[in-house]
């Protein structure tokens, strides 16, 4: 599989807890300031973020086409 060139190459650390965006509104992409609830209640949508809780310190590469 192949990684967009867009994506954003994050770290991670163990027994931490991220919330990463899935609507495109935050302010911090790629993680989320809760952007979505303004969002949702104006638009009807139901966004929500991508809660990731690391056991051990990782790298990954995200990714969103609603990123602007």
């Amino acid at each position: 599989m192949e990684i967009p060139s867009d994506a954003e190459k994050i770290t991670l650390r163990a027994n931490k807890k991220y919330k990463i965006c899935t609507c495109g509104s935050s302010k911090t992409l790629p993680y989320c300031d809760n952007s979505h609830r303004d969002l949702n209640e104006k638009k009807g949508t139901s966004y929500k973020s991508l809660k990731i809780f690391p056991s051990e310190d990782i790298t990954l590469s995200v990714f969103s086409k609603n990123w602007k």
